[in-house]
C-alpha cells in the first residue's frame, strides 16, 4: 500500500467531523478518485478509528483494575471498618465493570 497518496490531515478532518465510511466513498468518489485510493483511504480511516478506541479500552482496563487493587487492599487491611462491605462489593464492582467496558472496547 502506497501512503505517499494518502493525506493524513484528511482523514483526520473526517475523524473529528465523524462522517461515516459510506459518506466518506461518496465523497472521494464525487472527487474522482481512483478505486484503488478509495480503497486506502478508508483502510487508513478505519484503522486510525480502531487505534484510538482500543487505546481508550487499554486506559479503561487499567484504571478499573487499579480501582479493584485498590478495593482489594481497603478490605483487606480494614481500616475504616464500618466501609469494609463498600470497598469489598461497591469498589470492586465498580472495578470490575470498568475492565470489562475496556474489554469491549478493545475486542470489538
Amino acid at each position: 500500500m502506497n501512503n505517499s497518496t494518502i493525506n493524513a490531515d484528511t482523514i483526520q478532518l473526517w475523524i473529528n467531523a465523524k462522517l461515516s465510511p459510506k459518506a466518506i466513498e461518496e465523497t472521494l468518489v464525487s472527487n474522482g478518485y481512483e478505486p484503488q485510493i478509495i480503497t486506502q483511504y478508508l483502510t487508513e480511516y478505519n484503522k486510525i478509528k480502531r487505534g484510538k478506541r482500543q487505546l481508550t479500552g487499554i486506559v479503561l482496563m487499567g484504571i478499573g483494575g487499579f480501582i479493584g487493587f485498590i478495593a482489594c487492599v481497603m478490605a483487606i487491611l480494614d481500616l475504616i471498618p464500618g466501609m469494609q462491605d463498600f470497598f469489598l462489593f461497591a469498589l470492586t464492582m465498580i472495578g470490575i465493570s470498568i475492565v470489562f467496558y475496556g474489554m469491549y472496547l478493545v475486542f470489538q
